[in-house]
């Protein structure tokens, strides 16, 4: 069997976290995907920079949304990068951020930029429309 290269490894690591950790709330996967020096260049201003502001993130979402769903439209990759463009689907059953739950399916549309070292992602950038769906509620 002809082993993998690196960048369908790297494809494959992204891919999965995405469904282990936003699909699944699995915040453990964070200690098997996340290099020790991960950094989240998309954390809001003055909040840490490492992963427990997207743990804190995923763990309260998955308080106030149930039917968590990901689709991922495209991945692209190239050397250490792995881009991917997704949508998340959910419906808003629980409290968050001080909204109460309206019952409402929510799509959210979201581009990233992964980079990995050794099988690990080592930096994060993300855009999406959360703040746009989240005042619609």
């Amino acid at each position: 069997m002809e082993e993998k290269n690196s960048v369908e490894q790297n494809k494959e690591v992204v891919i999965k976290f995405n469904f282990e950790f936003f699909e699944k709330g699995n915040i453990e996967i964070t200690k098997e995907l996340l290099a020790d020096t991960f950094t989240n260049h998309t954390a809001p201003p003055n909040a840490p920079k490492d992963a427990s502001i997207m743990i804190q993130f995923i763990s309260g979402f998955r308080k106030g949304f149930s039917d968590i769903s990901i689709q991922i439209h495209e991945v692209l990759a190239e050397n250490d990068k792995v881009s991917l463009r997704k949508t998340i689907t959910a419906t808003h059953v629980g409290e968050f951020m001080g909204k109460q739950p309206q019952g409402k399916k929510v799509t959210l549309s979201v581009i990233e930029i992964d980079i990995l070292k050794n099988g690990k992602i080592t930096d994060h950038w993300s855009r999406n429309d959360f703040m746009q769906v989240f005042q619609d509620l």
